[in-house]
């Protein structure tokens, strides 16, 4: 094992602000009494931004053009961007009033009794609805085929614990989106469908749902098998993780509270069992070596699942238990996110060399570039027993570095807690772009050089921060009409867009589809 030290850096900003203030972020639990979501969504033809108040969605350009989506009465409830970033899809929903006298023209005039809503899953690009298909108002979320053509709308409770719903309603449906056009299909899973796969060659989706898992077609949508995890109908099962082998062959499921691995053979109906040696904390799946990596909280190992033996190689041994695994080219990256440690790991896939490297403090979260050549954690306070400098670190928030390819550490102090952080690759140089607690100025770090970290000051506080698909960085201010900046980090110079969350303010709500079973395309 090779043994990396680093090298500890003091980075702290001078802002002249209060390190430990606090100021209101818009994303709030009042967000429906907001004028606009902080949530926004970067698509290749701008930011797209929800205005609940005014029930609307805008598309704001860095141009300063802001124009309207027209959804057709509905409103937009969450906005999720596809894979390529050429498409937002908006879960909406749209009033309806059965009462059909003519003289009923706006929402407040309908009838409480008659009025009802609908739910429907929006496709939005270049600033236009494209197309859209009904979904239960009770999903919330989507997920992917690798190709980008098939989305799979569900409910992630999770996400939404507070979700109310009306009526009647199925948990064990999923439904599946053709994002090109075609008739979608609602498909019954099994209590709580809620984590998705998608084979290599996009022809099949494995969904795991409480004490089952079910392969569905997607070319036809028709279960090819389904899997259960129990045969005693009075014992629950939950999957709490599960990968797909690179062939596409076999699922592996992980189960809450349990050190059981099940081995699902999705071509030939069987079903075999695992016994690690504790409960898995995360999987991953290595294409290059087909072999499963597996962490846990409690054990300081990794274990390797074998795919062409279907057995556990020799446990490789750490000095902490971890719990991430993130997959770079050719190793991955092990790390403890809970756990108070301060070593993050390297370990190569194909000659199973162990780097280790030890931080200045606990991590707190751990991100991977794009390229797999940098890994940057920020690490959180602990207690101290020590004295100077040591304890002053001991008692900051920082910013860890990894040169993954140089095996070298850098640990950073940094002025305040940071809430938000992205990481962009442009012209062969990877920016991190650290947003801070009470600070209206950012933190910009060429990760090939971070002790020169850059300051970026804005127009405002800034609340949230995220990477768009062209290389650029979108953040979010604290401003109650609305402003985002758009930021390039090789100039260093943001452009700022504000004001927009005044649109269609003050107009009253317009019953949409008066008269018609659906809207006229």
């Amino acid at each position: 094992m090779q043994r990396t030290l680093p090298r500890t850096l003091l980075l702290v900003a001078l802002l002249g602000c209060d390190p430990f203030g606090h100021w209101p972020y818009n994303n709030s639990s009042d967000i429906e009494e907001s004028l606009w979501d902080d949530a926004v969504v970067s698509a290749s033809d701008g930011v797209y931004v929800r205005l609940p108040r005014a029930r609307s969605l805008v598309r704001v350009q860095d141009s300063g053009d802001v124009a309207v989506v027209d959804l057709d009465g509905a409103t937009p409830e969450r906005l999720i961007a596809s894979p390529s970033g050429d498409e937002v899809l908006v879960f909406a929903k749209w009033p309806e009033c059965k009462d059909d006298d003519p003289d009923i023209e706006m929402v407040s005039d309908c009838p409480e009794e008659e009025l009802s809503y609908n739910a429907e899953l929006a496709v939005v690009a270049g600033g236009k609805r494209l197309s859209y298909s009904s979904i239960p108002g009770h999903m919330n979320a989507v997920a992917f085929s690798g190709d980008g053509r098939t989305a799979v709308a569900y409910l992630d409770y999770e996400q939404d614990a507070d979700l109310t719903v009306d009526g009647l309603v199925d948990l064990t449906e999923v439904v599946f989106i053709p994002l090109g056009g075609g008739e979608t299909s609602s498909v019954s899973i099994g209590f709580s469908p809620n984590n998705i796969l998608f084979s290599d060659d996009n022809t099949k989706a494995v969904i795991m749902s409480r004490s089952k898992v079910v392969v569905v077609s997607l070319e036809t949508y028709e279960v090819l098998v389904e899997y259960p995890l129990t045969l005693d109908a009075d014992q629950v099962v939950s999957p709490s993780d599960a990968v797909l082998t690179p062939d596409g062959a076999y699922a592996l499921v992980s189960i809450e509270d349990s050190s059981l691995l099940y081995q699902l053979d999705l071509e030939n109906y069987s079903i075999d069992i695992e016994d690690l040696d504790g409960v898995p904390a995360d999987l991953a799946v290595d294409d290059g070596t087909d072999a499963t990596l597996i962490v846990y909280d409690s054990l300081a190992q990794i274990d390797v699942f074998d795919h062409d033996t279907f057995e556990l190689l020799e446990p490789v041994d750490l000095d902490d238990p971890a719990t991430g695994i993130l997959l770079g080219n050719g190793f991955a990256v092990i790390y403890n996110d809970r756990g108070g440690s301060h070593d993050v790991y390297r370990y190569d896939l194909d000659t199973t060399e162990l780097t280790e490297y030890v931080v200045d403090n606990p991590l707190d979260s751990m991100m991977l570039s794009d390229d797999g050549t940098f890994g940057v954690a920020v690490l959180t306070p602990e207690g101290t027993s020590g004295s100077g400098l040591d304890a002053y670190q001991d008692q900051r928030w920082g910013l860890a570095v990894l040169e993954l390819l140089d095996d070298d550490a850098v640990s950073l102090v940094v002025e305040s807690q940071p809430v938000g952080m992205a990481l962009v690759e442009q012209e062969q140089t990877t920016f991190a772009l650290v947003l801070m607690d009470g600070l209206d100025t950012l933190l910009q770090v060429d990760l090939a050089s971070p002790s020169q970290a850059a300051q970026i000051d804005l127009p405002s506080p800034p609340t949230s921060i995220g990477a768009m698909p062209d290389g650029r960085f979108i953040i979010t201010h604290e401003a109650s009409l609305g402003e985002l900046s758009f930021l390039d980090p090789v100039t260093g110079e943001p452009t700022t867009v504000g004001g927009f969350a005044s649109y269609g303010l003050l107009e009253e709500e317009v019953l949409p589809r008066r008269n018609t079973s659906d809207s006229d395309e």
